[in-house]
């Protein structure tokens, strides 16, 4: 079974696309998609609602699902146990009517991603079930915009697991306003602290976040849970 677990918050028109879509790649499958919504005003803290979710998650194969990205050709999300995995090969970025954005308007970093995403961890990722536990979840310290990703593939590498990517695959990535912070941000160089940490980052993961999860069905979507997520507890 798949677990397909979306973070989210306030990209709504995102997540309008994105999920007919996976209901349809994912329509002969078993499977379930998780709406992991972070129910407050705080910056965004991906990997502790990743973390939240998956503990509630059903499934032996967990999706991490980045809302903007929007799978579109030679899509796989299968991997073996041991084997973390990147969906994303290519990425076509779009401006707000869903056309394809001008080279000159994506960020310098990404203009090469409509040929290869290279070793870029971000958008989509894929962990089984038994790994995922393993190796103790993501690390939930990170807050806001930056490295979180990177550490999460990092991390994998450093406990000696090879990550394999399908090249081949199509995402597009969906329009919205570039969130870098400033360089001087307090979390976004905290966040890089941490990803030069990799060594005890290993040791911290699942046990060191905790919040608040209220869960809703959503009737028109049957295999879909819906979890609001706030009042973020942390300890080390």
């Amino acid at each position: 079974m798949y677990s397909i677990i979306i973070s989210y918050r306030d990209r709504e028109s995102h997540l309008e696309m994105l999920l007919p879509r996976l209901e349809e790649l994912f329509d002969s499958k078993d499977y379930e998609i998780i709406i992991a919504e972070q129910d407050n005003n705080e910056k965004f803290q991906k990997n502790s609602l990743y973390n939240l979710a998956a503990v509630r998650a059903k499934g032996d194969i967990f999706i991490f699902h980045d809302v903007d990205y929007y799978p579109v050709e030679d899509i796989s999300y299968d991997t073996k146990v041991d084997v973390p995995f990147y969906p994303v090969g290519k990425v076509l970025f779009l401006n707000e009517n869903n056309q394809p954005r001008k080279i000159e308007d994506i960020p310098a970093g990404y203009r090469n991603f409509h040929v290869t995403v290279g070793d870029h961890s971000g958008g989509v990722f894929v962990l089984s079930k038994e790994l995922f536990f393993k190796t103790n979840g993501l690390n939930p310290f990170f807050k806001g915009w930056g490295k979180e990703d990177d550490a999460t593939r990092d991390r994998l590498r450093f406990l000696g697991y090879n990550w394999k990517r399908n090249n081949k695959a199509l995402f597009y990535a969906l329009y919205h306003k570039d969130s870098k912070p400033d360089d001087n941000d307090n979390d976004f160089v905290n966040n890089n602290k941490l990803y030069m940490n990799l060594t005890s980052d290993t040791e911290v993961g699942l046990n060191n976040v905790n919040g608040k999860v209220e869960e809703f069905d959503m009737p028109d979507h049957s295999n879909v849970r819906w979890l609001k997520i706030k009042d973020f507890e942390y300890k080390s």
